[in-house]
């Protein structure tokens, strides 16, 4: 006689069976991913239902309460609902209006569950009814989405279905006793994760050691970056000071020509030479400052400044550029109430509106370009507009939209006869950005363009300047500024010394020095330079910093111990924002950028011998 099978006994084993694997689920499985969700709730339903299902056959008290069997036959349309949205995700037919329809109906049949009395013969439908209906409409989501997927997944699907819906109403009907779904279905819910589930799972896995194995990539890739354009700064900090060392030779030369010929040919040409070589020079330093822009190292220097001096500096520019155009006028509008004396970086300030005005003066021919400054005070701060508007051949809106990209120039065809390399308006927009401003432009083709920098800036501690009033003060004080000028420029008890290891710079320095008359000795290292200060008193040394062998900075710390009312101007190829300052920390009097001019010699020498 075949021994009696022990239902209850098959469900209880099925319970860890389905508890390790929801647990397992619940710890792997990425939630981020709607099928991975779907099944994972479905799992967790469906050992919640058999765990009810058990307590029905290990507790007689449960069993006899009316109250669990509605929460079980709850339970197992909540079952068929995580079952149908499985589907639903899988087939990737998953939405807002079939989740939210389903799950009306869904507390529909919970509602009638717990509504209607055991009594009715109509509970009898409404407890297999809804989770009948479920399983029909994944059935049919089934059948009209098996494109996406293969006849294997199809058995499974429906497999599962039969186990966990159907085999629910074959055990409500026929044989309660008969443990067919929640026995065996832990079991078909192993096979469906292995079988569906496994390698959805196993891609992630991939994809996250792809994602792994990209980001170690990029790391590398950034590193190598870095180190690119830490080898690219260095490059042309390097190219910058190769370059600016015979641009002060070519320059230095031509303006001794300049300066001391009377052919009319050759001063021509002198000229030429003069303006391509400036136009060259403003290039290199557009093309560095630039790069350092890109590096992160573009800093800002912020210090007390006159805006009144800085204005009237850049009409002296522009109207010195200009001057070949008698066509073309340059109008200066300033709004003469506004604070004068303030705090920032003027020089980069100047440099953003030198480089809008050289741009209206490149590609206007006759007209106007008017500056109108003005400003809006916000307690101790100011905030500046600049406006530079000109009547040149203006742009079209798809030119204007990227005219502050490198490289980018408006009107290429009709304007490739005027020179520039399209860099000016980027390091415009760059400086803008780095002292937090903004920059607009408007431009008609044909009538001309208008480009409007809006600068914040603090307003000088102490006592308060206007325009107005600062104006006034200069012209007080003209008469004095004027004796000053007309003293006179010959020192011939001074001595000088000019220490570079460039010979061609030697020669132009002495040059530009003949009119000082004034003693000038040369050196080459700084080894001989110490020697000559030792055996010689000199009122200026113009000290180059990077020589073989003991550099400028060395010789300095050591001429020192020799001399006490020695001034010593460094002479250097580096001419950034910040380099005066630098240099004066190390123990510089002043300093001076190569490639240097007679004019800014001449300065020197007038502030240092002056005052003895």
């Amino acid at each position: 006689m075949i021994a009696e099978i022990n239902y209850t006994f098959i469900e209880i084993t099925m319970l860890p069976f389905l508890a390790v694997l929801t647990i397992f689920l619940a710890g792997r499985l990425s939630t981020t991913n709607e099928i991975n969700r779907r099944f994972l709730l479905l799992v967790l339903s469906t050992f919640i239902s058999a765990v009810f299902e058990t307590s029905f056959e290990l507790l007689p008290a449960f069993d006899a309460s009316p109250l669990a069997h509605k929460f079980f036959y709850s339970l197992v349309n909540i079952n068929a609902y995580c079952l149908m949205c499985y589907i639903a995700a899988y087939t990737r037919a998953l939405n807002h209006n079939l989740t939210r329809t389903n799950f009306f109906l869904l507390c529909v049949s919970i509602f009638m569950i717990f509504a209607l009395s055991p009594d009715y013969k109509i509970y009898t439908l409404f407890c297999p009814g809804f989770t009948v209906l479920f399983a029909l409409e994944g059935f049919i989501l089934q059948l009209i989405y098996q494109k996406y997927y293969g006849n294997g997944q199809f058995l499974v699907m429906n497999l599962l279905f039969l186990l966990l819906i159907d085999a629910f109403v074959i055990q409500y009907l026929f044989n309660q006793d008969f443990p067919l779904v929640y026995s065996i279905s832990a079991v078909m819910l192993f096979f469906t994760f292995f079988y569906l589930e496994a390698p959805t799972y196993k891609q992630l896995i991939i994809a996250k050691q792809e994602t792994e194995d990209a980001r170690i990539r990029t790391e590398k890739s950034i590193k190598k970056a870095t180190i690119a354009n830490k080898a690219k700064s260095n490059f042309l900090a390097s190219t910058s000071h190769e370059i600016r060392t015979p641009m002060n030779a070519i320059l230095g030369i031509n303006e001794m020509i300049l300066n001391e010929t009377t052919d009319s040919e050759t001063r021509n040409a002198a000229l030429d030479v003069k303006k391509s070589g400036e136009y060259l020079l403003n290039l290199v330093n557009n093309i560095l400052d630039i790069s350092k822009i890109e590096a992160g190292k573009m800093e800002i220097f912020d210090n007390d400044y006159h805006l009144w001096d800085m204005l009237k500096e850049c009409e002296i520019y522009v109207t010195e550029r200009i001057k070949n155009k008698p066509a073309l006028k340059f109008v200066l509008n300033v709004d003469k109430d506004l604070s004068e004396h303030l705090y920032g970086d003027s020089l980069r300030l100047k440099q953003a509106l030198i480089n809008l005005l050289d741009n209206a003066a490149k590609y206007t021919q006759k007209g106007q370009i008017i500056l109108t400054v003005s400003g809006e005070r916000i307690t101790n701060n100011i905030k500046l507009v600049f406006s530079i508007k000109d009547t040149g051949i203006g742009m079209r809106d798809e030119e204007s939209q990227n005219i502050f990209e490198p490289f980018e120039r408006a009107n290429i065809v009709e304007t490739r006869h005027i020179p520039g390399a399209g860099l000016g308006l980027t390091l415009v927009r760059n400086i803008v950005e780095i002292m937090s401003g903004i920059i607009e432009i408007k431009s008609v083709y044909g009538e001309g363009s208008e480009f409007i920098m809006t600068i914040p800036q603090k307003i000088s501690s102490g006592e308060e300047f206007t325009i107005n009033k600062y104006e006034s003060y200069l012209n007080a004080n003209k008469q004095k500024q004027e004796d000053e000028d007309s003293a006179p420029e010959v020192w011939p008890n001074a001595n000088i010394l000019v220490v570079d290891d460039t010979p061609v710079n030697l020669v132009v320095a002495k040059g530009m020095l003949k009119d000082s008359q004034a003693n000038v000795d040369t050196s080459e290292s700084g080894e001989n330079a110490i020697d000559m200060i030792k055996a010689k008193h000199y009122d200026i040394v113009f000290l180059d910093h990077k020589m073989p062998g003991m550099d400028g900075i060395e010789t300095l710390k050591h001429a020192k111990n020799y001399t006490q009312d020695t001034k010593f101007i460094a002479l250097t190829a580096n001419s950034g924002a910040n380099a005066r300052a630098e240099y004066i920390s190390y123990g510089f009097d002043d300093y001076l950028p190569k490639p240097f001019k007679s004019l800014e010699m001449m300065r020197i020498l007038k502030s240092c011998l002056n005052k003895k």
